[in-house]
């Protein structure tokens, strides 16, 4: 029986070390044939006509692997004249499933040191003239065997200082992680960044910055998500010395109750306190969409694949002309035939006084409009519905440039006063204008 026992021993260690073995090379061969399908995979289908990717050179062994790979961005910018970005990436690759990461050893299909680098010789030109050398950024991918990646990214500090002032950069560290039901999470810290001029009182300070964001689905842009973005303090010198607490934004975008077809967006963007020579205090922000259709996207991608084809392969004048009027014609169309809900708050602190201002627009849709061009006015009134609530403190606005401004338009009704506060209310529904409850005809304004 022990001699059994110590045969099976055997038989399994010599399996072991034989998959051990193999599997390496098994890794290295599915690495280079699916290398730029997965980098693709991880691009939002709306938004792959503006990203190329190209496999440059991939040499394979037994246990590592390399790889030259040139990615091309165009996003929208480049109808504005802009070159697209391109990077060439290097990528040194291990094969599973043991692994040497920097943090040890750890167990994956693969891991990846990736080394990017730019193909623009006029901007390597301008980063070679400056006085200190470039951190160093330190990307290291792994996959899983249960089909996860997770990307770290790590950039070095900068400490420069010369005769003319110095720079400071406390580095960065980021995180990327998705995973096998495609949903992801992404994470990037940054440290303090100060910039100071010897010998005056330019400068600019910013304490750090934290960023946060995931979604449900990587490569649909339309999918459950949610970013979130802080910023403790931002401070500058002169000539409009200011300090800013407290920044904080919020996005989300969540499925819609008016169905699965349709998605919610809502944003959030508060700035606790402002001390400057100007009279804000501070801000608060929030707005949302409601019933966006999801294929809006895609006709809005497909505009800007549209618009770039239009700059890479000009056509005449009057040709590119109709081109361009047809190409946003669709997703204004789409807009326009369907119900969307916009709801905007903002709340800020000026002149030492609190303010608010709430607006509602409600546009039911024209499902019947076939063609944008025979958008009538007065049928896009009637299916407008608009409500508008302000209320400032009278004290500040009295502080005011505006404040010889509040007494005509108490008399002409446009405002009115109460406790302290000045107030006007509207609304735009069923054709109807009311102004502080007042019925104004819509003709009198068109």
């Amino acid at each position: 029986m022990p001699s059994n026992t110590i045969k099976i021993l055997a038989a399994v260690s010599l399996l072991a070390l034989v998959a051990l073995t193999v599997m390496p090379k098994v890794v290295g061969v599915g690495i280079e044939d699916t290398t730029v399908t997965n980098l693709v995979d991880l691009i939002p289908l709306q938004a792959r006509d503006q990203v190329t990717i190209t496999s440059n050179r991939f040499d394979s062994g037994w246990f590592s692997s390399s790889a030259v790979i040139d990615v091309d961005y165009s996003p929208f910018g480049t109808i504005l004249g802009a070159l697209p970005i391109a990077v060439q990436i290097i990528l040194d690759i291990q094969h599973g499933p043991i692994l040497f990461t920097p943090n040890g050893l750890g167990f994956g299909l693969a891991y990846v040191r990736i080394i990017p680098k730019l193909r623009d010789g006029e901007l390597e030109s301008a980063l070679s003239q400056l006085p200190f050398d470039l951190p160093g950024v330190d990307i290291g991918l792994l996959a899983g065997f249960d089909q996860s990646l997770r990307v770290r990214l790590e950039v070095a500090p900068i400490n420069y200082s010369d005769s003319q002032g110095h720079l400071f950069f406390d580095g960065l560290s980021g995180s990327f992680v998705s995973h096998g039901d495609n949903s992801a999470e992404f994470s990037l810290s940054m440290g303090k960044l100060e910039a100071e001029e010897n010998g005056s009182t330019i400068g600019f300070t910013m304490s750090g910055l934290e960023l946060t964001s995931s979604t449900s689905q990587l490569n649909h842009v339309p999918a459950p998500s949610s970013a979130t973005l802080t910023i403790p303090r931002i401070a500058g010198g002169t000539p409009h010395p200011f300090t800013v607490d407290g920044i904080s934004a919020e996005s989300r975008l969540q499925t819609s109750t008016a169905g699965a077809a349709q998605t919610d967006i809502s944003q959030r963007l508060e700035i606790a306190s402002i001390d400057s020579e100007f009279p804000l205090n501070s801000i608060s922000w929030t707005s949302e969409i409601n019933g966006i259709q999801n294929h809006l996207f895609q006709r809005y991608y497909g505009l800007l694949a549209g618009l770039q084809t239009q700059i890479s392969v000009p056509a005449s004048p009057a040709t590119a002309s109709i081109q361009m009027n047809q190409l946003s014609q669709e997703p204004m169309l789409v807009l326009a035939r369907n119900r969307l809900v916009f709801n905007n708050r903002i709340a800020a602190s000026a002149y030492d006084g609190n303010h608010s201002i709430d607006l509602s627009i409600d546009w039911n849709g024209l499902p019947e409009l076939d063609n944008i061009t025979r958008l009538n006015l007065n049928t896009a009134i009637d299916a407008l519905t608009v409500k508008l609530d302000v209320s400032l403190d009278l004290a500040a606005i009295m502080r005011s440039p505006a404040a010889e401004m509040v007494d005509p338009y108490v008399q002409q009704q446009y405002i009115r006063l109460d406790h302290g506060r000045i107030l006007l209310n509207g609304s735009v529904e069923d054709g109807e204008l009311v102004l502080n409850g007042e019925l104004i005809p819509l003709d009198q304004l068109f």
